[in-house]
């Protein structure tokens, strides 16, 4: 890592960022620790913690990339479309861990709380709010591995 410059310590956040981000989208949010960004980054646990102090702080990390990689994965030709390609994505990890945090984020922190709150808006301006709330229901429904038919 570079020495202690303002451009070493830019490096080194973006760096924690981009490792919370993968973590996240590879295993999802419990297992994104201090631990887990040390063994990935070589940082120690302290430098870690100077950058993020505490787990909600780590929430920052996503800055609209979780948002960004749902609806890539989206076919918003028809409503037809968006569920079936909704439900196929959930059978993705990068995704469905998405969707999991998104579900687990209304008990957690205020950070997490906002950041979930404006995703959710963003996907009701680009889906329809019926939509939305549909893919929610199904979204339990499917992490849940209820079967319905």
């Amino acid at each position: 890592m570079a020495k202690n410059t303002k451009q070493g310590a830019l490096e080194t956040e973006a760096l924690i960022y981009r490792t919370i981000v993968d973590i996240f989208m590879e295993q999802g949010w419990d297992a994104v620790t201090y631990g887990s960004i040390a063994k990935r980054t070589g940082l120690s646990r302290s430098g870690i913690q100077r950058v993020v102090p505490t787990k909600e702080d780590m929430v920052s990390a996503f800055q609209g990339q979780v948002l960004a990689y749902v609806t890539s994965q989206i076919d918003s030709t028809d409503s037809e479309s968006i569920k079936r390609t909704w439900i196929e994505a959930l059978s993705e990890t990068k995704f469905s861990n998405c969707i999991r945090y998104l579900l687990g984020a209304v008990n957690g922190g205020e950070q997490g709380k906002q950041k979930v709150a404006f995703g959710v808006t963003k996907l009701i301006e680009q889906f329809g709010q019926p939509m939305v709330i549909e893919l929610i229901g199904l979204s339990t429904i499917y992490l849940l591995e209820i079967d319905i038919e």
